[in-house]
């Protein structure tokens, strides 16, 4: 993975010269600012998937600018992104060590990422969808008080539009989460929304969340679990509207987890 003459990111921002050999690489290894992200992924796979257990040791920095065809600088930087994330730790003298599972920051877009890839038994998820009922549940109880009327007609609206988009789940779920984000704006809860949000972005590509429920059945309960919400919110009954949307969160988890987990043994 060296280049003749230098490492591979001293390569990269050479001129190029006329005959030389052409790098087979992908793309996301293009610019030099990126490839330390790529000892992120691969390192971080190895870490979290179990490859590399807590306490064991990474090998040298020479080694590794070997294996990767970085230089030092390059692994450097991505040394001090695992180390910032909790997945390493890194000691003058001692050399890099892998860091105890409690330390890993799991709201790391890249760490979360990755220990989802690696969360056969759904324990990670029934962690997020814990933690987003959790704040849904104290947010409804705020937003009871403080829906505006134009919030309310634009919740109504939005669960009879979903009555006719059964059958089209992409708009479905689009108009799914758009009502969940008017009862989260509506708590001025900013911080249990960017949390919330950012779950959703994080697990965004995990079909145990995201893929289309197993039956229309399972749909028509999501607009009648919505329905029953918004009747919450409307009569501005705070413990009411967020029993609802714990129970709504719950069921909805529930369903998903249970028709994709393997059977028990």
């Amino acid at each position: 993975m060296s280049s003749a003459g230098g490492t591979y990111d001293a390569a990269m921002q050479a001129p190029r010269v006329e005959g030389a050999p052409v790098l087979d690489r992908a793309p996301r290894a293009r610019r030099p600012a990126r490839l330390a992200s790529i000892v992120v992924d691969e390192l971080g796979h190895e870490i979290i998937g179990g490859e590399l257990g807590e306490g064991s040791p990474l090998p040298t920095e020479d080694a590794l600018c070997k294996r990767f065809g970085f230089s030092r600088t390059v692994m450097r930087e991505g040394l001090k992104l695992l180390e910032e994330r909790g997945l390493i730790r890194v000691e003058q003298g001692r050399g890099t060590t892998v860091q105890p599972r409690e330390s890993w920051n799991l709201l790391d877009p890249d760490v979360l990422r990755i220990a989802l890839e690696y969360d056969g038994d759904a324990q990670l998820l029934d962690n997020l969808v814990t933690v987003r009922r959790l704040l849904e549940t104290s947010m409804a109880r705020s937003a009871a008080t403080r829906l505006s009327d134009e919030d309310l007609a634009a919740m109504r609206d939005n669960i009879e539009a979903m009555t006719g988009l059964i059958d089209d789940y992409d708009y479905f779920r689009a108009l799914d989460q758009a009502f969940h984000r008017t009862l989260m704006r509506a708590s001025g809860n900013e911080i249990g929304k960017t949390i919330v949000r950012a779950i959703h972005q994080y697990t965004a590509a995990d079909p145990r969340l995201n893929s289309r429920p197993g039956s229309i059945g399972a749909l028509t309960r999501t607009i009648e679990e919505h329905r029953a919400v918004y009747e919450a919110l409307a009569a501005h009954d705070a413990e009411l509207a967020a029993s609802r949307i714990a129970a709504h969160i719950d069921a909805s988890w529930a369903e998903r987890r249970d028709a994709r987990l393997p059977p028990s043994s």
